[in-house]
């Protein structure tokens, strides 16, 4: 989700989230794996060394969540009851100042692992009938703050120690772990020995997934992590999947993808001409899915029941998301349907002004079947919403809306905040968008429910007009559930009016100002019930500045309303705007 940065030469390296990895055998080991031909370069030095990853003695145990396809559909199952398992849950994170000053994600840091908060929070969620949790690798920081990796850049025996109680104690509380990488550890042997072999044709985080001689070393990272499970006998069974890249994307600026010219022979042995854009595009898509099955293999080889998924942020074609200065590219239509991992895990945040529909056509949803989808993150930023109660709203609707489009699986972002404030948390104030996602609330995930906080914005579905607008700001972004704003293109009196979809009963129409610098104004609101005349229902009078909200709160609701007209008579020597116009209903959508 978000990025915590660090980089070696050239190389990035870390970004958000938890979980941890290292090893210090229980057991003796016994047979070498195939070790891949690879040079490592410690943490201190160039120095070339032997991967050190071993196959476990141990037999893994079988893990309870699988995957099966009835009649073309892909979806979990537990193996104990071998009912359907739908995962519904939270990602659980504790971001917290570390040793070395930032704020990371510490739930299992050695120096910030606390087992009763641990336990404290499990024993909520099961009660609200959550089944599963999301934890990450790698987000803690590095060595100092108690991090996955020792002072020697292989992995944190304590860490790892810490890693295998918060699966027993998940056990304890029938929750099942999805086991997520954020990327290399960034002060780890792995990341400087990938960093090591960047070069001019292979650059960035584009090194670690095509480069021929650092794949084998992402390989070795993950082997090192299962086995360190295995060895330590952490209950295998409670763990959902391994998820080898918690938001995978390439980078368009780095080689080999900045390149304009030239061959490029990639991890999985075949050649790409850089002068062409669909060559590229191949290079992107078989090679990530080489990158994947490759280490999904050799984790089968030590865990062999294991489910593997990797995530991704959202793609910014066909419908752009990130503007277009975004760099990071995601390519997933062709990885869901040829690779071998047992899940997909997409990442959408309701909130950034596109459709739901446009995201799912970005991520190449339309006839994947087989593969089960898990909607890993979403959640409510602060800044697009302006209370956890309109969060909670937009949290639900997307959980239905992804359902409806054959989801199987969500986990929200996330549980707690501590001392991070850019989301609203699920268990925040009185835990409002924990309880709107709640199984033991909402059993079924397709379905919308009602909740005394809850209010619905049918704004976002109306037809928008006015009497002008500047170019860039039109007057559709006053119901497009973002921060922009409608702006009229001369003096007051101007005015910009909401056709609503169907005659609706409203609660409260909240208007938000976009007004610097502050000031006198006057605004009608006016409304028309369907087959009737518009009338006037109040005129907000009044000192006015950026970001103020109006609320008309009728002491009963407004009934079969179909138009809502906002008149502006007077803003002083500005052009009247509106960042946002809301019509909120207590009644759920179809």
């Amino acid at each position: 989700m978000t990025s915590i940065g660090t980089s070696i030469g050239r190389t990035s390296a870390a970004v958000l989230l938890l979980v941890g990895a290292c090893t210090t055998a229980t057991s003796e080991p016994t047979t070498t794996t195939d070790a891949p031909d690879i040079t490592v370069v410690s943490v201190s030095s160039t120095t070339v060394t032997d991967p050190t990853t071993t196959v476990a003695s141990v037999p893994a145990p079988e893990h309870r969540i699988q995957v099966r396809v009835i009649d073309g559909a892909g979806e979990f199952y537990d193996t104990a009851t071998m009912n359907e398992f739908v995962p519904r849950g939270m990602n659980y994170n504790r971001f917290v100042p570390s040793v070395s000053g930032p704020i990371f994600d510490s739930v299992l840091a050695t120096t910030r692992y606390e087992p009763a908060t641990v336990d404290a929070d499990f024993t909520e969620m099961r009660s609200l009938g959550f089944n599963v949790v999301r934890i990450m690798l790698e987000t803690c920081g590095v060595y100092v703050d108690g991090c996955i990796t020792g002072s020697d850049g292989r992995l944190n025996p304590e860490y790892m120690d810490n890693v295998v109680d918060f699966l027993n104690r998940a056990k304890a509380h029938d929750l099942f772990v999805m086991v997520a990488s954020n990327t290399l550890p960034g002060d780890s042997y792995w990341l400087h020995a990938t960093a090591a072999l960047t070069d001019a044709q292979f650059d960035s985080a584009n090194n670690e997934f095509l480069n021929p001689r650092a794949v084998p070393i992402y390989v070795d990272y993950w082997e090192s992590v299962v086995q360190a499970l295995v060895e330590r006998g952490a209950p295998l069974d409670v763990i959902w999947g391994y998820e080898l890249r918690q938001e995978h994307h390439f980078h368009e600026i780095y080689a080999p993808l900045s390149l304009t010219a030239g061959l490029i022979t990639t991890a999985n042995g075949e050649t790409y001409d850089m002068s062409s854009d669909d060559d590229k595009n191949r290079m992107v898509d078989e090679g990530l899915v080489y990158w994947a099955d490759t280490i999904r293999r050799a984790i089968r080889e030590i865990d062999p029941t294991a489910l593997v998924t990797v995530g991704f942020f959202t793609p910014n074609e066909p419908n752009p998301v990130n503007g277009p200065d975004e760099t990071r590219l995601v390519r997933t239509a062709y990885f869901l349907r040829n690779s071998e991992v047992d899940f997909a895990d997409l990442h959408h945040y309701r909130g950034n002004g596109v459709d739901d529909a446009d995201i799912w056509e970005n991520f190449g949803i339309a006839g994947v079947d087989e593969m089960p989808l898990v909607l890993g993150e979403h959640g409510g930023f602060r800044n697009w919403y302006s209370s956890i109660d309109r969060a909670a709203t937009a949290v639900m609707g997307l959980e239905v809306d992804s359902c409806r489009q054959g989801f199987d699986g969500w986990l929200v972002w996330a549980w707690r905040g501590d001392a991070s404030l850019d989301l609203w948390w699920a268990n925040e104030g009185s835990g409002n968008i924990a309880r709107v996602v709640a199984p033991i609330n909402r059993p079924d995930p397709c379905a919308y429910a009602e909740f005394d906080f809850i209010r619905y914005n049918v704004a976002l579905e109306s037809t928008v007009t006015a009497s002008s607008e500047i170019e860039g700001n039109p007057a559709t972004n006053v119901n497009d559930g973002t921060p922009k704003h409608w702006n009229a293109s001369a003096l007051a009196p101007q005015w910009v009016e909401l056709a609503l979809a169907n005659p609706t009963d409203l609660t409260e129409i909240v208007l938000t100002v976009a007004q610097d610098p502050p000031g006198r104004s006057v605004h009608e609101l006016w409304v028309r019930k369907a087959g009737a005349d518009l009338r006037l229902i109040e005129t907000f009078d009044g000192v006015t500045a950026e970001n103020d909200r109006l609320v008309f709160s009728p002491g009963e609701p407004l009934l079969g309303i179909d138009l809502v007209r906002v008149v502006s008579t007077s803003v002083g020597d500005l052009w009247p705007a509106w960042h946002e116009i809301e019509l909120l209903t207590a009644d759920p959508p179809p």
